[in-house]
């Protein structure tokens, strides 16, 4: 896993929007960019307030080998084949699913009644996607 994909992960478990991390280090949005661009590199003290702003140790973030535990929402997002609309849209989808899921409008048994549906709703999409192909 990369520098890059490590800082992105962890801002947004923070919660953090990239403008919002610059400014805690003290740089330019336009620097933060360029860092995870890879178009260049930190110099030691701004590295040092990342590791220290995000938790993390300089060899965690720069070791590749190393990765994250990512829940399945970071994994999607992780390995969505590429950003889109309806990346962003499966997105609220999940936050929208965790505040109904573990909130108390809807009993157990309507909470199961819309997951059926969902799971439904995907299933007639694969059956389907399937019946193009051929």
């Amino acid at each position: 896993m990369t520098f890059s994909d490590k800082v992105e992960i962890l801002l947004r478990r923070k919660n953090w929007k990239k403008t919002e991390f610059a400014d805690k280090l003290g740089i330019t949005y336009r620097a933060l960019a360029n860092y995870l661009s890879g178009a260049r590199n930190p110099r030691d003290i701004i590295m040092k307030k990342i590791c220290d702003e995000l938790e993390v140790s300089r060899d965690f973030l720069l070791d590749e080998k190393q990765s994250l535990i990512l829940d399945s929402e970071e994994r999607f997002l992780h390995n969505a084949s590429e950003e889109s609309e309806d990346t962003d849209r499966a997105m609220d989808l999940l936050k929208d699913a965790r505040r109904i899921f573990h909130g108390k409008g809807l009993v157990a048994r309507d909470k199961q009644s819309l997951f059926n549906c969902l799971t439904e709703i995907y299933f007639d999409a694969i059956t389907k996607e399937k019946e193009r192909e051929r």
